[in-house]
């Protein structure tokens, strides 16, 4: 089992000089270095990957807000591939690389695409955007900007064809910076217009692909969104994430999908949401990310599973959660000591009304407190 020290991390968001879990640790520069994007900050943090012996394996800095990665996992494994090692130490490679494909949920594998042109869009138009759209922004463009990188170095070192290369790249910086008027418009309002372009396109990036379903979702064109996506599972998805909808607003198009494309995970998340826990654990074969990990946690909890929530809160590492099942297992305790008085006090002929009424009282204010965890 692999794990992670952090030195000099963000303290309010990783804790530093703690040996973390290496799924945790991945769960927790996912977050901060999306969040340091949005807020358009930068920290830089080394961290340690030490091994079960208790040696460093590898050793490295993460830049927080600096679109380099979206995580330690990639990272890690973009550098450490790039490694050359003496044979001795190649099967420490290998674990290495062999352990971080094993320990890290599959949620946070995803490659991703960045253009770095759109990182330093006009701020005063990206801050009318919320913050879904900012991060949308963020990611639109890329094989435009890839394409003005590369025509740049090849055609500017050859200084026969200097000019011929200046009016291209000025055609495709047009080309480019009309692009991303289309992409910022729709996003400040005109969904129309930013449906339209994105529909007009004969190739879409995985990007571009999972904004288009989520502006079919907007419109209940489920059909549409499963079509781009190819995958009912991963589309649902999309509908339990998005921080649009409220909960009631959730459900009803959850419940929608599931009627035309009925799967396990929909069954699961509106089975979550009507606090029907015991079908939720009852249901196999779940996609779990780490929404559902919380909902499954919470779930547990409130069926009494206490030592079972402690399991599963392992894979979302959720701090409001661990204040749940801490709280929920200082209240349990509370209320069998409560117990334990109260019928003691009903056997013990001098005890009065008003010390069994007290005893009573209290005992079920503290079970109002556990039903409303």
């Amino acid at each position: 089992m692999l794990k992670i020290l952090f030195v000099g991390a963000p303290a309010d968001a990783i804790p530093n000089h703690e040996k973390l879990d290496f799924g945790q640790a991945v769960a927790l520069t996912h977050e901060l270095e999306l969040t340091y994007r949005n807020e358009q900050r930068e920290a830089a943090a080394e961290f340690f990957v030490i091994g079960k012996d208790g040696l460093d394996l590898y050793k490295g800095a993460f830049n927080f807000g600096s679109y380099d990665y979206p995580n330690i996992y990639h990272q890690i494994k973009d550098k450490a591939t790039k490694i050359r090692v003496d044979k001795e130490k190649q099967a420490d490679k290998l674990f290495l690389l062999e352990q971080i494909e094993k320990l890290t949920p599959e949620e946070f594998k995803k490659e991703e695409t960045i253009d770095r042109t759109l990182i330093n869009v006009d701020k005063d138009r990206i801050s009318r955007l919320k913050k879904w759209q900012r991060v949308t922004v963020y990611s639109l463009a890329v094989a435009l900007g890839a394409g003005l990188l590369l025509l740049g170095v090849s055609h500017f070192l050859q200084k026969a064809q200097y000019e011929e290369a200046l009016e291209e790249g000025r055609s495709i910086v047009s080309q480019q910076e009309e692009t991303i008027e289309t992409y910022e418009y729709g996003l400040l309002g005109e969904e129309a217009e930013f449906l339209k372009s994105l529909e007009a396109k004969d190739e879409l990036t995985e990007s571009q692909k999972r904004i288009l379903a989520s502006l079919y979702l907007e419109k209940d064109e489920f059909e549409k969104a499963v079509q781009i996506m190819k995958d009912t599972v991963y589309v649902e998805t999309l509908l339990l994430k998005n921080p649009q909808l409220d909960k009631e607003e959730k459900i009803k198009k959850i419940n929608a999908f599931n009627q035309l494309y009925p799967t396990n995970e929909a069954r699961f998340d509106l089975a979550y949401y009507e606090a029907d826990y015991e079908l939720m654990m009852n249901i196999p074969s779940i996609n779990m990310t780490v929404e559902r990990s919380e909902m499954k946690t919470y779930g547990l909890l409130k069926l009494g599973k206490v030592e079972e929530a402690k399991v599963e809160l392992n894979n979302n590492n959720s701090e409001e959660l661990k204040q749940k099942v801490d709280l929920y297992e200082v209240l349990t305790a509370e209320i069998k000591t409560l117990e334990t008085n109260l019928a003691d006090a009903k056997k013990d002929a001098k005890k009065d009304d008003k010390a069994i009424k007290g005893l009573t009282t209290e005992l079920k204010k503290k079970k109002d407190e556990l039903a409303a965890l």
